[in-house]
């Protein structure tokens, strides 16, 4: 930012700046009178712009998106003040780095000021905003899409493709929508854990490499998945692509809108002057220049006043007024998004081939493991044990099937790990026999995953059985539980998961032993029609933990 000439106090700059203003008149003057000697009229009015004896450089960052609009009104405005205005493209993603490095704009235009706040927090600086200078509806976009009451909608869409919640201001607007429709009571909480814990897992299965909004807008015109994402977005892509068929809509409930605050990142010296330039600026956005700019490039005015002829028209705004309920949704959004890595341990003795109403025990297990597999996105790390009495040798209760790897990790024989352990629990009926070797398995399990803990995971096991630990020369309950507290580390947390099926399993004892992790939970399925929600259920636990 430039500054006026040192020691030089308002009055001198006045008085600096007179001399010129006269001498500038009287050239002008006399410019006029030879024009008329010679027979020719000219119109002379007083210059527009103000006298300034310096002028001080304000540098705009925005992303790339909006920046055909600021530049529009940015010699205007420039001319009818004493600041040049500068207007630099930057990514939401980039802003972070750039105002912690010494390198920050002046001022910056984030999206949305819950943006705004996340960023000027991250980098600790003040959050200084002068005011909305558009806005844009979060939309959905896709082709034949069904009507929509609820945002959970939304989350529930086949293939649905968002960017992510915590980093950006589209990919929140689903968990705003839906704590909004909480506070009204028009949804239960459950219903959104429920919804965005499947959501979340399904994100990192189908999350491109590039997830920009255009990559997903393409995506959703090109393989018809639903994008959410802001109503400029939408417009801009309709309008370079002539041959799309999208469509945008918004629930019945209504939207949130980006508001794109213009915030002071300047200097703390220069702070001052770069306010006093900002609001210049925003105010020059909501002339009938800066609105037409906007409009150009697919925005709304700060108004909120529709596109016309294009976008979603006039839909209800929502707004979460509870923010520190937003904020528990979004750390509950960030456990389930961390990617699993899981030891999953399958009981396979002889008591599995009986009978559970129309199904066997062996065929609702493998409808559990088939189920909570094709939940897993492909970033997950997940093993296979088996597991009855000496299954792995005399003394030895379990065998490995797999090791953990990678769910899209391709295994010598050419499979995914996805596929080997999927063809393993469709077969396992062979592996049936012998006692529930329960307690020796899981302490062995535990030990495994302890032992090779990835910090850059949430480290687990899942223990799948169908009755209570019957191998008598095994370790008791009372010594599981004495040995994995002893073995327990903080810095190295493993979470314990429990899955009995049928009416026999020792429910006592599969609880006392999720209790013993922090996090850890139990659940039975008694019949086919449990198997959908148990290993969901399972991750919502840790969801809801979270938000505690």
């Amino acid at each position: 930012m430039g500054r006026h000439a040192v020691g030089a106090t308002p009055q001198d700059r006045g008085r600096a700046g007179r001399p010129r203003r006269h001498g500038r008149w009287l050239v002008l003057g006399v410019v006029v009178a030879l024009a008329v000697a010679g027979g020719v009229a000219w119109a002379v009015t007083r210059d527009s712009g103000p006298d300034c004896a310096t002028r001080t450089p304000i540098t705009i960052a925005a992303d790339p998106a909006m920046t055909t609009a600021l530049k529009a009104v940015a010699p205007t405005v420039s001319a009818d003040s004493c600041v040049d205005y500068t207007v630099a493209a930057v990514s939401g993603a980039g802003i972070a780095g750039e105002l912690s490095t010494g390198t920050a704009p002046d001022l910056w235009v984030a999206d949305s000021s819950r943006r705004a706040a996340d960023v000027t927090g991250q980098v600790r600086i003040p959050l200084d905003t002068v005011g909305s200078l558009a806005s844009s509806p979060a939309v959905v976009v896709g082709k034949q899409l069904p009507a929509l009451a609820t945002w959970v909608d939304v989350m529930r869409l086949p293939g649905l493709r968002i960017g992510s919640p915590i980093t950006t201001s589209t990919g929140n607007a689903p968990i705003a929508g839906a704590v909004a429709a909480v506070e009204k009571g028009t949804l239960t909480s459950k219903q959104l854990t429920d919804a965005m814990t499947v959501l979340a897992i399904q994100q990192g299965n189908i999350r491109a490499d590039d997830d920009s909004e255009e990559n997903r807008l393409d995506l959703a015109d090109g393989q018809g998945s639903p994008t959410v994402t802001s109503e400029q977005q939408f417009v801009a892509h309709k309008r370079a692509t002539a041959t799309s068929t999208l469509t945008a809509t918004v629930p019945r409930d209504g939207t949130t809108f980006l508001d794109f605050p213009l915030v002071v990142t300047a200097g703390a010296g220069e702070r001052d002057a770069a306010r006093d330039a900002g609001r210049r600026f925003a105010d020059a956005m909501a002339s009938p220049e800066g609105v037409a700019a906007l409009r150009d490039a697919g925005y709304r005015p700060a108004s909120k006043e529709p596109l016309p002829g294009v976008g979603v028209g006039r839909v209800p705004e929502v707004t979460v007024r509870d923010t520190a309920a937003q904020e528990k949704t979004l750390r509950q959004w960030a456990v389930v998004a961390e990617p699993i890595r899981t030891l999953v341990a399958m009981d396979v003795s002889g008591s599995m081939t009986e009978e559970v109403g129309s199904t066997t025990r062996a065929q609702l297990l493998v409808q559990a493991a088939l189920a909570g597999n094709k939940l897993f996105p492909n970033n997950t790390e997940i093993g296979l044990w088996f597991f009855s009495t000496d299954k792995g040798g005399p003394g030895q209760d379990w065998t490995e099937i797999a090791p953990i790897a990678r769910e899209d990790s391709v295994r010598p024989d050419g499979t995914t790990q996805r596929d080997y352990l999927n063809s393993r629990a469709e077969n396992f009926t062979r592996y049936i026999g012998g006692g529930t070797g329960l307690y020796d398995t899981t302490l062995a399990a535990y030990r495994k995953v302890l032992d090779s803990y990835d910090p850059n995971y949430s480290n687990s096991i899942i223990v799948l059985t169908d009755g209570r630990n019957d191998d008598p020369e095994s370790i008791s309950l009372d010594e599981l539980s004495r040995r994995i507290r002893a073995l327990a580390d903080p810095a190295r947390p493993v979470e314990i998961v429990t899955i009995g099926i049928s009416d026999d399993v020792d429910t006592d004892a599969l609880r006392t032993i999720s209790a013993l992790s922090p996090g850890g939970t139990s659940y039975v399925a008694r019949d086919p029609g449990d198997i959908g929600n148990v290993l969901v259920n399972a991750v919502a636990a840790r969801v809801t933990a979270a938000g505690r």
